[in-house]
């Protein structure tokens, strides 16, 4: 019940304002409606939009007419209900089933509970939900430490996940290291160790530059679960690195930060922020942007509210050796 109830408060949120046809419409999903229909897997509103209508229509069908008039006005999914205002989308209500506003909104109440006791029975377990390690969660905050100091780059990763179904007890990590400016990297060495929270079960290398670790739980979470875990990634084949750190979110990432502590006798000549970037743009020669300044420690971070899926978050820097060669 209690998750029935979350799903509910979370149903009853996308009422407000415009409903689906609201802006940021992603930023609005609570992790249970999202892990129902799978938006985390969407890159942007108009796709999560198309989404969660084929799922709520699918979820209604055997639902009374009215029922599924009422829900479907209360979203503003039905022609002639797109208004800013829920309660005037009440009234469009009221006028078609030629009913009281208050017995209109009673109608929506009612049939929104009845579509919370739907979504969740068709999430209990043993329905066939696939034990897949990319699916069933996403993340809440995400803290990257790259160290740049130690003897060979690494990379600290502290994720808080939730999970958005039952029995959730596997999940998967993946990281990349871009290619140089030059090309000739070619195949890349690198190790990953758990520094808390899980055991890595499985390694495996896509490509020459892509890795993948399978990751184990300590316990299986139930859905809207939080767990908290950190991988140490290092980079063990001492060829040259790309002069940045972005992440490109595969699953919903609601917060990111990051940190990047440089060698004091290997400092950057400038570092900017990357927000929001197209990946395929970071292979391009770089175009520095707004300079950040580093503390007494030789860091500088950098924090990202609700990073949108497919786009990259983070920083890039221009070593002074590369300036020195290109700056006159």
């Amino acid at each position: 019940m209690a998750h029935e109830d979350g799903l509910l408060r979370e149903l009853t949120t996308l009422r407000r304002g415009w409903g689906l046809e609201t802006e940021r419409l992603r930023g609005r999903l609570g992790p249970l409606v999202s892990g129902w229909c799978e938006i985390h897997r969407t890159a942007n509103d108009r796709e999560a939009r198309r989404v969660l209508r084929d799922a709520i229509s699918a979820a209604i069908a055997e639902f009374p007419a009215d029922d599924r008039l009422a829900v479907n006005v209360a979203l503003g999914i039905a022609p002639g209900a797109q208004h800013a205002l829920l309660s005037d989308r009440v009234g469009v209500l009221a006028d078609r089933l030629r009913v009281s506003e208050r017995t209109a909104r009673r109608r929506i109440d009612r049939s929104f509970a009845r579509l919370a006791a739907e979504i969740e029975a068709g999430l209990r377990p043993g329905d066939g939900v696939p034990d897949d390690p990319d699916r069933g969660w996403f993340v809440k905050r995400l803290r990257a430490i790259v160290r740049l100091d130690t003897a060979e780059p690494e990379l600290i990763e502290e994720r808080e996940i939730v999970a958005t179904r039952d029995g959730l007890n596997r999940i998967s990590a993946q990281f990349t290291v871009p290619r140089v400016e030059d090309g000739g990297d070619g195949e890349r060495r690198v190790a990953a160790d758990a520094q808390h929270g899980v055991r890595i079960t499985d390694a495996q290398r896509v490509g020459q530059r892509h890795f993948r670790w399978l990751l184990d739980l300590p316990r299986p979470l139930a859905r809207g679960d939080t767990h908290t875990y950190a991988l140490v990634i290092r980079v063990r084949d001492g060829l040259p690195i790309r002069p940045s750190y972005v992440f490109v979110p595969l699953v919903t990432c609601e917060s990111f930060t990051v940190r990047v502590r440089f060698d004091p006798q290997r400092l950057p000549w400038t570092v900017w922020r990357l927000d929001r970037v197209p990946p395929s743009v970071l292979a391009d020669p770089a175009k520095p942007g707004p300079a950040l300044t580093l503390d007494g420690a030789c860091e500088v971070a950098q924090e990202f509210a609700a990073p949108q899926l497919g786009y990259a978050y983070g920083l890039r820097w221009v070593p002074h050796d590369i300036a020195e060669r290109n700056i006159p």
